[in-house]
């Protein structure tokens, strides 16, 4: 047995056994679920993003030109950027179903606690008229956790309440669909009081609301990080950690923007002089701890190739195009990696492997880089760090890439083998459905035969 082996046959003894229990627990289920089911947005807008930033001034000016740059980029504000408005219904309706409820009352029960819990702005237009406002970002990356939170427990308390007998019972005379919609009255009398109750007292806290308090206790301790290479190392490390917990990585990238943005016009400034760069290992090991989006997801899409189960062939020809344009969704939600046991170490640790690596890589080459460059989102890394960075840069581009996939390998395979067996237990499921059903039919035509 080859070490690789080996180290596959310890990892399914070691992290079988957790991911399985972890798989098993039905709030982890619910919020897989939950996150497959906005895969047709994710993936349905990629298209969109991708072109509608596509690195090419020629390109972009004629989109400006024929009024479809704002378009493109209202479509993905309004789907992509309003993700937790998504997520908490669907989060909310696989919880309600899997526990034998209602689903879309789960769902929606859960759609309007996570809206009424919004700040809400007065506003005026340039007429003077008055206008009401939600701030969208609150629906965002901001709201991703609070989504989460809220998907999981409204349903949860829905269920409880519902099995509680808590419901409006009408005569049996009253149509089933107007019975079935009026029966929650009371539970969700309750629930919105309880929302009631917790948007009030936030907002006497010095947060204002409950999301603001979330991001905020969850992202100020990054803000005290300096600009060098170790912290951005431990502060991308951090984002993959909390993202794999459900908080989107731009709470905590946000926060430490400030101080990227004062690295990245530093170098700018220091590079127009004709004078060294006071930020130049950070520039650097900036190109190596995120290579694909957060998690560091493309080496998990080059594993796919080496995929045998029928999930992961077709998942791969939808995962591997989007995220070479840094648009991750598909396998975050997909996979799903998001609290997911089995992927918990190359999706945290990788960053800190790669930017460590950078750290040792650059000593060995001279690499020129030009911080003036700036190229969309959607720029594929190699591109982009050949045109900032020229070979050099490029080739740790490449070099970390493949770091990513090694650590992501082992994982995926042991994933792959389960989906492979899963597969066949269905296929075998459905070979006896199709055996039992065709002896019912032939004894049937036998009785018949006999009566005669």
């Amino acid at each position: 047995m080859s070490f690789f082996d080996k180290f596959q046959t310890g990892l399914e003894k070691i992290v079988g056994p957790i991911a399985t229990k972890v798989g098993e627990n039905k709030f982890i289920i619910a919020l897989t679920e939950g996150f497959m089911l906005t895969m047709p947005i994710t993936l349905g807008v990629a298209l969109i993003a991708v072109l509608t930033n596509f690195p090419i001034p020629a390109w972009v000016s004629f989109l400006q030109n024929a009024g479809l740059y704002d378009v493109g980029n209202q479509i993905i504000t309004l789907t992509l950027s309003l993700l937790a408005v998504y997520v908490v219904g669907a989060i909310g309706y696989r919880y309600t179903v899997n526990e034998g409820e209602h689903g879309m009352t789960g769902a929606l029960l859960s759609l309007a606690s996570f809206i009424a819990l919004m700040p809400v702005e007065n506003l005026t237009k340039a007429d003077g008229s008055p206008i009401t406002a939600i701030a969208t970002e609150k629906m965002g990356s901001q709201g991703i956790l609070v989504a989460i939170l809220i998907g999981l427990f409204i349903p949860w308390l829905y269920v409880k309440l519902t099995r509680k007998k808590l419901v409006l019972k009408l005569p049996e005379s009253v149509p089933p669909n107007v019975s079935q919609s009026m029966a929650p009255t009371f539970v969700a009398m309750i629930i919105f009081s309880l929302i009631f109750f917790i948007k009030y007292v936030t907002g006497l806290t010095p947060y204002g609301n409950v999301f603001t308090m979330i991001t905020t206790i969850v992202a100020e301790p990054i803000s005290a990080f300096g600009a060098t290479p170790i912290a951005l190392i431990v502060v991308f490390t951090l984002m993959n950690l909390f993202w794999f917990f459900g908080v989107h990585p731009n709470t905590i990238l946000m926060v430490y923007m400030p101080i990227l943005m004062m690295a990245g016009i530093s170098n700018q400034e220091a590079f127009l002089a004709g004078k060294e760069l006071p930020f130049y290992a950070f520039a650097v090991v900036g190109a190596a701890v995120q290579i694909g989006g957060a998690g560091n997801t493309l080496g998990l899409c080059i594993a796919t190739l080496f995929g045998k189960s029928e999930k992961y062939k077709a998942m791969r020809k939808l995962v591997i195009p989007a995220n070479i344009f840094n648009i991750n969704e598909p396998i975050i939600f997909g996979f799903p990696l998001m609290l997911n046991p089995l992927y918990f170490v190359p999706m945290v640790l990788s960053p800190l492997v790669s930017g460590l690596f950078a750290m040792f890589y650059m000593n060995l080459l001279d690499i020129n880089v030009n911080p003036t460059v700036s190229m969309p989102w959607v720029t594929p890394g190699f591109v982009t760090t050949f045109f900032t960075g020229g070979f050099s840069l490029a080739l740790l581009w490449f070099l970390c890439l493949f770091i990513h996939f090694v650590m992501y390998l082992p994982f995926f395979l042991m994933d792959d083998r389960r989906a492979i067996q899963e597969e066949r237990e269905q296929t075998q499921t459905q070979v006896q459905t199709q055996n039992q059903t065709q002896t019912q039919t032939q004894t049937q035509n036998q009785t018949q035969t006999q009566a005669v």
